[in-house]
């Protein structure tokens, strides 16, 4: 990697890691007035995984380590806000007694699932489980908007410093990974697009319950 790839590399994941803090920032702030969580439960799993995997089992290039760690920090937070409030939404489904043993498994395969695909793969940057994980937390809002209609632990400044903050990744990880990858291309491509569309979606629900989407922080 020459100066000036290290240069922008730098900046990439630097300004991805302070978007994504203000992401999971706004999402426990919303979460808490909302009595709510606001990381649909997939990704959260996932997400623990990647950034305990990749922030300390197997620590990426700097600065993406230390962001990773900071990630799965704040993560635990939202992950209390799920166990704490989560609880009820998932009784239709399972009983009562089954919450915990659910979640905990639901865990265990994630971490296992990542740390799998990273070994096989040889993918020790986090490649595609980093950005097969942002693909589905991009499905999952939709999903999560769509099942509980209603704006409960979103907001459109969640939505857009999380879609930024993976955008300003791409010429980092351009740098750092597969450039021509066709997947991964295919990936960047599917999660603005479907950010997109969530986005519009959000927007539409936020006017449906008489809420100004830009005065929601």
């Amino acid at each position: 990697m020459s100066a000036q790839e290290s240069l922008l590399f730098t900046i990439s994941g630097s300004a991805s890691a302070v978007l994504w803090v203000v992401a999971y920032g706004l999402i426990i702030r919303r979460g808490f007035k909302d009595r709510s969580y606001g990381m649909p439960f997939a990704p959260l799993c996932v997400n623990l995984s990647y950034e305990f995997i990749f922030g300390m089992l197997y620590p990426d290039a700097p600065p993406l380590n230390y962001a990773n760690q900071i990630w799965f920090a704040i993560d635990l937070i939202i992950f209390y806000q799920f166990i704490r409030f989560g609880k009820s939404e998932f009784e239709r489904l399972l009983p009562s007694a089954w919450f915990l043993p659910a979640v905990a498994l639901s865990v265990l395969l994630a971490f296992g699932g990542v740390l799998a695909v990273t070994l096989e793969f040889h993918d020790f940057h986090g490649n595609y489980t980093g950005w097969g994980d942002q693909l589905l937390i991009s499905i999952s809002f939709i999903w999560l908007l769509a099942r509980r209609g209603s704006i409960a632990g979103q907001s459109v400044y969640i939505a857009l410093s999380r879609m930024m903050g993976s955008i300003v990744l791409i010429p980092g990880q351009m740098i750092q990974g597969p450039a021509d990858s066709v997947l991964l291309g295919f990936i960047y491509v599917s999660f603005a697009t479907l950010d997109a569309i969530y986005i519009v979606l959000l927007i539409r629900q936020c006017r449906l319950e008489g809420i100004n989407p830009w005065r929601r922080l």
